[in-house]
């Protein structure tokens, strides 16, 4: 209830600051321009009037013919030219992509010619010269022919973007908490982890747009690239749609996925449902859009409950005293099950007022892989996340050249792990119980303890002013106020009211702790067109406040007196500049800074300020952090052939500074030390990218685009961690003093995809990627026999494909279709053994015995988790009604 009173607050602190402030828009939208002549005297026409069919949105052209109509959603359209005196004329398939500009020019004939009206169709350039830098737009039309089930697929499309063996997404080189995520101009990145916070589902997408450049100043706090996504609005006719699909794993390598043998057909299972229209409401018309999701995959990594938790192994000497009471069950791993909500409406008001709603859900619950409880899988924890997010907007038109919006955002995401709710479940055990007999068992018994909690309320108010200037500049500038809330509380499950073992780590961060960063932003944004140069240049303020508290005395943290960290102010200019260099190409040159403050979770990181006693055990956190620091340049050509084929060719270099690691602090007490969170990383990035794509005519159906990317990844460390870790191995390690390849350095990848698309009939896509192999360090017993990540993993090579086919049955569409992941069941190699290079076997057998107690060697060997996903083959059937 008192989020709801937070909420309603806030709500109308948003309405009010509509009428008293000036704010501004992030890009969502797009906008069409062009002139209007004569088409006999090739004269400029004044007074045309070109408005958007079925919109109400358009624009009157000036005394030079010319006209722009601004905050246009990203959709295709129908134009409409009319004037008294000439004959109306209808462009039709005008597109509008999100931040860019589509020309059209028209040409309107006299009322004499003896036709009612002119029908025209919009001529799509090839290359579009007004992109001052990277960036990939996919539109709902795309998404829906693409083998794809999430918008990691759809990120993995744009060159340059690497998937690291954990599922992380890394753009240009940075670490996965650079990348910036949005929802119709709203953040929704967890400050506190870095990742994603908001889901929305694929098929509410309207258009996704993925920047891996220079992006321009109204976006922030990101360092790598930005993610885009604008929802759907509803339809101008009643639109529903029911998707049903199941599928399995069919794989032949039953000697390292177990139970892949088995066919089970309902194993993932899908029901997606789809509601959009026009409502009218008091008479007006409202726009509604409603999507629902279940999605269910019972997984492909899959364990055996050969024990029971309560079971208890031990080994006395040579001799190892099993106790195995399990069933024998077979027990996934890491099933997920996802349900997701989206709700979307919008009106217009008194014709100058727009006013939407968008609000999303989404609930899940995951289990993730983990080796040791492969023999004790009710042991395993699980992770449980929720969250909502709400947004709402109000566009008020000023002029036919200005306008301005006003968003506020309240979401509330929760993240819990543990096995069993109650911290005091009697099916808590012993924690003696988990443990391992050799290094090389597995678990015979026991629970996961742990028991974390995390709550994050965010309430957001953006706003800001656009407005065309005149013919050449579009003005943009913007504020922001992010109010945040964060609560932990971590604890550690209770057998029989006590711990018999004590754990410094949880000891550390355990507790309830309550923060409330805020931050603010304000942004300034001209992007001048003329027909020979292009340039957007932006300058960005950013202010942020950790609310945290640091200790005085760093020799003592614990006990000294604590005081407030300091505010971080950063400014980041930035400018790109698009030189058109015939019709059929352009270059352009991009540069700015971009400034990220480090994820939450490491400014609070052991809120107590403990330090263990005895050695170096303790990580803590700290709220003085300052922002990493990113200096990017990029340069590209883009060009044309025939009106066919578009050649992009486009190199970056980005250099990293006060990136997020650990340095090392002293005590009073001299065996006690510490590492504390610092900026004290740095990294650099280069790279290129070459891009050929062809587009389909009107007789031959088919498009292609493939790319090509040279990148080298570098810096001093991959994990903010490094130095602790270095300073707690024997003997201790010095830290980098020169840069090595980054954990996720892919020198060469390759993307392909093609598709033949006959409209209404039938559609064949299929996307193939090749990846270079990851750096690794090798070892032979846990002794580094070279420099750090010296030696490479071995290549992956992977093939998705999609085919839909349409039926028409009582005046429905019917689309049957088929989606095979893997297509070769391909055995990628993510993860290796550091003596070998290799996922398959590993040198340990040669000094270990085979006898491990409750397994062999051999069957410990075995890591169905070292490699990629197995062969997945999913069919189903929607129904379009309309």
């Amino acid at each position: 209830m008192k989020l709801f009173r937070i909420i309603q607050r806030f709500k109308i602190i948003a309405f009010l600051l509509l009428f008293f402030s000036l704010n501004a828009i992030t890009g969502q939208t797009g906008k069409i321009k062009g002139t209007v002549k004569d088409s006999k005297t090739d004269e400029p026409l004044i007074g045309v009037n070109v408005v958007i069919e079925n919109k109400r949105m358009g624009a009157i052209t000036d005394v030079s013919g010319d006209y722009v109509i601004l905050n246009v959603p990203p959709s295709t359209y129908t134009l409409v030219v009319s004037l008294i005196g000439y004959k109306h004329v209808k462009v039709h398939d005008v597109r509008v992509f999100v931040d860019q500009t589509t020309m059209i020019n028209v040409s309107l004939p006299e009322e004499a010619i003896e036709i009612k009206e002119v029908i025209v169709k919009a001529d799509r350039p090839l290359v579009r010269k007004d992109p001052t830098s990277s960036e990939l737009s996919i539109t709902i039309e795309e998404i829906k022919n693409l083998p794809v089930e999430n918008l990691r697929d759809l990120i993995q499309l744009k060159a340059g973007v690497v998937t690291d063996a954990g599922g992380g997404i890394h753009i240009r080189g940075g670490r996965t908490s650079e990348v910036g995520y949005m929802v119709d101009g709203i953040s929704v990145t967890d400050n506190f982890s870095g990742y994603q916070a908001s889901n929305v589902d694929i098929q509410f997408m309207q258009e996704i747009k993925i920047v891996s450049g220079v992006f321009n100043a109204e976006y922030g706090q990101a360092m790598s690239g930005i993610v885009d996504i604008i929802t759907k609005p509803g339809s101008d006719k009643f639109e529903a749609s029911i998707d049903v699909s199941t599928g399995n794993y069919i794989s032949q390598n039953k000697n390292i996925f177990d139970n892949i043998d088995k066919l089970s057909p309902l194993s993932i299972n899908d029901l997606k449902l789809n509601l959009s229209g026009p409502l009218n409401l008091f008479n007006k018309k409202f726009g509604y859009s409603l999507a629902f999701r279940r999605y269910d995959n019972e997984g492909w990594l899959y364990g055996r409950r050969r024990f029971n938790t309560f079971d208890s192994s031990y080994q006395q000497g040579k001799i190892f005293y099993i106790n195995e009471s399990g069933d024998n069950k077979i027990i996934s791993l890491n099933r997920y099950l996802n349900y997701n909500v989206q709700f979307k409406f919008d009106f217009d008001f008194l014709n100058k007022i727009k006013f939407s709603n968008l609000f999303l859900f989404d609930n899940a619950k995951a289990q993730y892989y983990n080796h040791l409880f492969k023999y004790n899988p009710d042991g395993l924890l699980k992770n449980y996340s929720s969250s909502f997010t709400n947004i709402t907007s109000i566009t008020y038109l000023l002029s036919n050249k200005s306008y301005f919006n006003l968003k506020y955002s309240a979401s509330y995401s929760k993240y819990l792990r543990y096995l069993y709710k109650d911290l005091k479940d009697p099916r808590y055990v012993n924690p003696e119980l988990l443990r391992q007999l050799t290094s090389y068992s597995f678990l015979t018994g026991g629970t996961d303890i742990v028991h974390d909690n995390r709550g994050m309320t965010t309430n957001t108010i953006k706003g800001g002013l656009v407005s065309q200037a005149d013919k050449y500049n579009e003005i943009k500038m913007g504020l922001e106020f992010k109010f945040s809330k964060i609560e932990l509380d971590n604890q550690t499950a209770k057998y029989k009211d006590t711990i018999r073992i004590f754990d410094y780590n949880r000891y550390l961060n355990e507790g309830y702790f309550k923060y409330t960063p805020f931050d603010f932003a304000f942004y300034i944004q001209d992007k001048l067109e003329f027909e020979s140069i292009i340039i957007n240049a932006g300058l960005r303020y950013d202010y942020f406040n950790s609310s945290g508290k640091i200790p005085t005395d760093s020799k003592d943290p614990e006990n000294s007196v604590k005081k407030k960290a300091k505010s971080q102010h950063q400014l980041s200019p930035r400018i790109g500049i698009a030189f058109p260099i015939s019709v059929n190409g352009s270059i352009h040159f991009s540069y700015g800074h971009f400034f990220q403050i480090p994820p939450l979770e490491y400014l609070y990181a052991n809120p107590n300020f403990r330090v263990g006693p005895g050695g170096l055990y303790t990580l803590m956190g700290n709220a003085d952090l300052k922002a990493q620091s990113t200096v990017a340049y990029e340069v590209g050509l883009h060009y044309g052939f025939f009106d066919l084929i578009k050649l992009e060719v486009i190199g970056y270099y980005k250099d990293i500074t006060n990136l997020l690691g650990t340095e090392i602090h002293d005590t009073y007490i001299r065996s006690d030390r510490y590492a504390i969170y610092s900026n004290r990383d740095y990294g650099k990035i280069k790279g290129f990218t070459v891009s050929l794509s062809k587009r389909p005519t009107d007789t031959d159906y088919i498009s292609a685009t493939l790319d090509y990317t040279l990148q080298i990844a570098e810096g001093n460390a991959t994990d903010p961690n490094d130095a602790f870790n270095r300073a707690q191995s024997s003997p201790p390690k010095k830290t980098n003093i020169q840069v090595i390849p980054l954990d996720w350095d892919q020198r060469h990848t390759i993307n392909l995809s093609t598709f033949y698309i006959k409209p209404n009939d039938l559609t064949i896509g299929l996307i193939a990627k090749y990846e270079s192999g990851f750096p690794y360090t090798p070892e032979i017993q846990s002794i580094e026999t070279s420099f750090e990540n010296s030696v490479r993993k071995p290549t992956k090579f992977n093939i998705n494909l999609q085919i839909n086919k349409n039926f028409a049955l009582f005046n429905q569409i019917l689309n049957l279709y088929l989606k095979v992941y893997n297509l070769f069941d391909k055995k990628n190699e993510i993860s290796v053994f550091r003596d070998t290079g290799r996922a398959g076997y590993s040198l340990v057998s040669q000094y270990t015995p085979e006898g491990q107690g409750p397994n062999t060697l051999s069957e410990f060997l075995i890591r169905p988790d070292f490699y990629s996903e197995p062969r997945k083959v999913i069919i189903g059937l929607k129904i379009n009604i309309k």
